[in-house]
């Protein structure tokens, strides 16, 4: 097991993730500082926290994270590759500011990250977890995500009315765009049990027509001073449940 650690005040920039959790997880993660650190031209998450082959991830804090330019900014999964069961329990992310570009943010590099099947919408964040190993108590505060946004329909559209359609994907590497098309711009959230966020903004530079924070399988949850702008998107709901 990886414990017992503190990271500060580090810059990264990767064609994969910035800070990430895994992939390999028999041992598990507990007990991890990560404190003002920045993030930039990244071509995956800036954060992203993973347990899927039967270890533990307990007791993460994430604090005073500056990412730019990134595909994704936080990705929290469970998974079941190893046909053990992996556990993740209490997650705290504040404090970050997060551009999510609208490109490919590597472009240039010398080693780059794949080109994926395009075109697709931008992903939102995820946080993941499976129906019999929810992700428990999560803690997201202090946030502002900047999207992208202009979100096209017609990328494989999935309705609200249609969660079944995403898949659990419990075998599969984990990373935030294996899902494909989501039906939120901002959060999906799905099989967790214990979430607070507070004092959340998210922005959509253009109109989306995803909903912001779609939560599919969610118990135990407060969200407190969320600040949704998107141009256009007075009219429609900021969050929609599925239970």
């Amino acid at each position: 097991m990886c414990q017992n650690i503190e990271v500060r005040h580090c810059t990264a920039r990767s064609s994969a993730s910035g800070i990430k959790f895994g992939t390999m997880g028999a041992g598990g993660f507990k007990n991890v500082r990560i404190i003002d650190n920045t993030v930039y031209d990244t071509y995956r998450s800036a954060i992203t926290i993973q347990s899927v082959d039967g270890g533990i991830c307990e007791n993460i804090l994430v604090d005073s994270l500056y990412a730019t330019n990134v595909g994704n900014a936080i990705y929290l999964n469970v998974g079941a590759r190893r046909d053990k069961q992996s556990f993740m329990d209490g997650i705290t992310i504040r404090n970050l500011y997060c551009e999510v570009a609208a490109t490919k943010p590597d472009a240039g590099y010398e080693y780059e990250g794949p080109i994926e099947d395009l075109p697709r919408n931008i992903s939102p964040c995820g946080i993941i977890g499976l129906k019999d190993s929810k992700i428990k108590n999560v803690t997201l505060e202090n946030i502002e995500i900047v999207f992208p946004g202009g979100g096209d329909p017609h990328y494989a559209h999935v309705g609200l009315d249609e969660l079944d359609k995403v898949p659990e994907m419990p075998k599969a590497y984990p990373e935030f765009s294996q899902h494909m098309e989501l039906p939120a711009w901002g959060f999906f959230i799905r099989h967790v049990d214990g979430l607070t966020m507070n004092n959340i903004t998210l922005r959509a530079l253009k109109k989306d027509y995803r909903t912001a924070i779609v939560m599919d399988d969610v118990d135990n949850h407060s969200i407190n001073q969320l600040k949704v702008e998107e141009p256009h998107g007075d009219l429609k709901e900021s969050i929609f449940e599925r239970k």
